[in-house]
């Protein structure tokens, strides 16, 4: 028998730390988002678990068409969300509809068109070319002439330094899911990390700096192929055990990965590997403030990643083998790519680790409001937020923000676009003892990264 119902998740947010009554209070609220015909949201499905998977609240959203409502380019409408429990599988489903809602919805009246030079002669900005994207190398080999540059104009939208409190000036490309990615000299791809939802503005930057922390130390070990300590699951409480049980009770090999980094916030890293059939190979990771939820979390996310490529699976008829992998663009060709079992070796330096952990060395303590002073004041990095928050989610009691941290080493989506231009690359692995030098550049991983 199932023991979803001896598993309480009690808060929307990374650190699960709150009360059932503030549970469905905050279920509640969102709740009212959902209207078929003038709701944020006009339907909600829950997807059935197949036969031998892990069981899982799974539902899917049906999100409103919002192109009348911004400047942005049409964006899919269904997102997902999962959980152990009932009520957080639909909070999570109902937070990213709301995220991606609020992300995408802007005016091109109320950005600032200017370069980066005019505006730092009276205002505080982001330097373009100081955000994470190509090495020197890379771009000898590319047309380069399409990269934003001081002087060249951009949109701007107004935010918060972190650090500071200081008023400032952010690239709108960077903030927006839905900005036209050829509209301007070229800094980053759209992409969602960092956007996240919270019952409060706290919560909301909390959420987002921790997914951006999460990607950080994805990318950079799997890159340069780190060996990470695994975590050893029976050291972890009598919920989480139970929970591994779940996932690995129908012969999955699950790996629990320590990818922390030199910035002190736990991250975990979830690898699930399917032996005898398809998909072969899933990951997903998860980081905050709270060990137990954040192993919690990657547990969740790995098992919704499995269900979604064998959806992906029955409805494609195109074989791996077919790929190009330096044109794969999509969380489809990615996901079909790791689906068979050839590609269980190419995560040896993982599932092989001969690193291992507890759950007690993998918790950092770190109080839930310190993750910001964390990442700014004691690790040095700047950080940003701007809030994205519609009025009408607003109203219901909900804070969207957009966190950006422009030095940390961004996920990429595009193989053909791929970043190797920050110093994570090199100097984090040798900064936690796993390596000895840095890795080159010729060295780093040419498989395409696996990540959801």
């Amino acid at each position: 028998m199932s023991d979803a119902n001896e598993i309480t998740i009690t808060e929307w947010d990374s650190d699960r730390v709150s009360t059932e009554s503030k549970d469905r209070s905050v279920l509640a609220r969102l709740r009212q988002i959902e209207n078929p015909t003038t709701g944020i949201i006009t339907g909600l499905q829950r997807v059935p678990v197949p036969p031998g998977e892990p069981a899982i609240e799974n539902y899917v959203v049906d999100r409103e068409d919002f192109t009348p409502f911004t400047d942005g380019e049409p964006m899919a409408h269904e997102e997902g969300g999962c959980a152990f429990t009932k009520s957080n599988g639909l909070i999570a489903a109902y937070g990213e509809a709301i995220e991606r809602y609020c992300g995408c919805v802007f005016r091109e009246e109320a950005f600032r068109t200017a370069s980066y030079t005019d505006i730092v002669d009276s205002a505080s900005a982001i330097d373009p070319t100081a955000v994470v994207n190509f090495s020197s190398q890379q771009q000898a080999s590319m047309d380069s002439s399409s990269l934003c540059g001081v002087d060249d104009e951009l949109s701007w939208v107004v935010g918060e330094d972190l650090g500071s409190g200081s008023e400032t000036h952010i690239p709108a490309q960077l903030v927006y899911l839905s900005y036209p990615p050829d509209a301007e000299p070229f800094i980053r791809n759209p992409i969602s990390t960092g956007l996240a939802t919270g019952s409060s503005r706290e919560m909301a930057i909390h959420n987002g700096l921790s997914e951006l922390v999460e990607r950080d130390a994805f990318m950079t070990y799997y890159l340069t192929k780190t060996e990470l300590p695994v975590i050893d699951p029976t050291t972890a409480s009598p919920r989480i055990q139970r929970l591994v049980d779940r996932v690995t009770g129908h012969g999955l090999e699950l790996t629990l990965l320590d990818g922390t980094t030199d910035l002190g916030v736990p991250v975990a890293i979830a690898v699930l590997v399917d032996r005898k059939s398809t998909p072969a190979v899933t990951v997903a990771a998860a980081g905050g403030t709270d060990a137990t939820a954040v192993i919690e979390s990657a547990l969740e996310e790995v098992v919704q990643t499995r269900l979604w490529t064998l959806s992906l699976l029955a409805d494609t008829e195109r074989a791996p083998a077919d790929l190009e992998l330096e044109a794969i663009n999509s969380y489809a060709e990615r996901g079909l790519l790791w689906s068979v079992q050839d590609r269980i070796s190419d995560l040896a330096f993982w599932i092989e680790s001969h690193r291992t952990t507890t759950v007690d060395e993998f918790d950092s303590d770190l109080p839930f409001g310190e993750i910001v002073d964390r990442v700014t004041a004691a690790a040095g990095y700047d950080c940003y937020a701007v809030d994205v928050t519609t009025r009408d989610v607003s109203n219901l009691g909900f804070s969207v923000q957009r966190v950006i941290a422009p030095r940390l080493q961004p996920l990429y989506l595009l193989e053909r676009l791929r970043y190797f231009g920050g110093d994570r690359l090199t100097e984090t692995p040798v900064e936690m003892g796993y390596r000895e030098r840095p890795p080159t550049e010729a060295a780093l991983n040419t498989v395409p990264h696996p990540f959801p």
